[in-house]
């Protein structure tokens, strides 16, 4: 972390090379103009750890000192020159402004479709940000399910923007936010960088340079059998059956829907198998399909405190999760193929073995 004590007060910058944040810090007083780069996390742990309101913070070519009412912590700290180059804002272009709480809300939906960074295709671990018309869209995917989720702007540049960061970067920004959730954000964009300005802090990612996939295409409205269910109360449910559906070599459960039920079964050669079985209202009976446990609690748990809504569209073919009456969020998941046993319950394989 770089530490700037100006005249006109102090700024930390910290950057990971694919991301940083440069943060104003405010009630601090300067006593002497100078650069120090300070180890970020055994730093950040001292300020945390300390009860004293005021702490006084000196700096040499070699080391550094904190006090803290009686106290003194020496730390070493780096040469100065070590610290890269970070995104500067000026000449970026403005794209929109957006509520911190919307952003946040945007960030969790938009990113649950996002797998850990790959090599190849690039696009994978990514989010792709992008304006159209009075909102801002967040979209992610591996391939195997896909999220899309958008937010009003509180103001835009009337220009669509496509935007490709990494998602654990923009989830990071996410995390910050919430303590500063109460105000606006305005958005910047150059050919290589998105800025996030906010109060004193701002924050830059470094855009990933790969091409999205055509997300729209992907999408089948053929509808045979909906599902409607209470997001909160099926949480535990699901999270219960995903104890054995980890230890499944694909994380595979299965559902059954009939008469209204929805049953979930997993299976586990080495650890047993479990049943749930929770409320839904179905459209139809007698269909059996298999999901990624994981995969499917994601969708799930960003649709919050929700009334949910399932389309299949088969046993074959993907399914769409969304909100109830709403069009801000759709989570898109294939099906994974199930064996002849995956769905049926110890009693139901008692007659299966007679």
């Amino acid at each position: 972390m770089r530490f700037v004590a100006t005249e006109f007060g102090v700024t930390l910058e910290a950057t990971d090379l694919k991301s940083s944040v440069k943060c104003n810090a405010l009630g601090a007083n300067v006593l002497e103009t100078g650069l120090a780069l300070i180890p970020t996390e055994t730093f950040g742990s001292m300020l945390k750890k300390s009860n004293e309101e005021d702490l006084l913070l000196e700096v040499n070519s070699s080391r550094g000192l904190l006090r803290a009412g009686r106290n003194k912590i020496r730390f070493p700290i780096m040469p100065i020159e070590e610290f890269p180059q970070i995104p500067t804002i000026e000449g970026a272009n403005y794209v929109c402004e957006i509520n911190a709480n919307s952003l946040i809300k945007l960030i969790n939906e938009g990113s649950a479709a996002a797998s850990q960074p790959q090599d190849f295709p690039r696009y994978l671990g990514t989010c792709l940000l992008k304006l159209e018309d009075y909102y801002l869209k967040a979209v992610s995917t591996d391939g195997k399910r896909l999220a899309v989720a958008k937010v009003p702007c509180v103001e835009n540049n009337g220009i669509e923007d496509d935007m490709l960061v990494l998602a654990q970067s923009l989830k990071e920004v996410g995390k910050t936010l919430i303590s500063i959730s109460d105000t606006n954000v305005k958005i910047y964009a150059d050919a290589a960088t998105v800025w996030f300005q906010v109060e004193n802090i701002e924050f830059s990612l470094r855009k990933v340079d790969a091409t999205f996939p055509q997300y729209n295409r992907i999408l089948n409205d053929e509808v045979y059998t909906r599902l409607k269910f209470h997001a909160p109360d099926i949480i535990p449910v699901l999270d219960r059956v995903d104890i054995i559906a980890k230890t499944h070599p694909a994380h595979i459960m299965a559902m059954t829907l009939y008469n209204n039920e929805v049953r979930v079964t997993s299976r586990s050669a080495e650890h047993g198998v479990v049943t749930e079985v929770f409320y839904g209202e179905t459209s139809e009976n007698g269909l059996t399909v298999g999901f990624n446990a994981d995969f499917f609690i994601a969708g799930v748990k960003a649709l919050g405190d929700s009334e949910g809504v399932i389309e299949f569209s088969g046993e074959d073919t993907q399914m769409r999760m969304m909100r109830e009456g709403d069009d801000s969020f759709l989570y898109m998941l294939m099906p994974a193929r199930l064996s002849n046993v995956d769905f049926l319950t110890d009693e139901e394989m008692e007659i299966v073995n007679v």
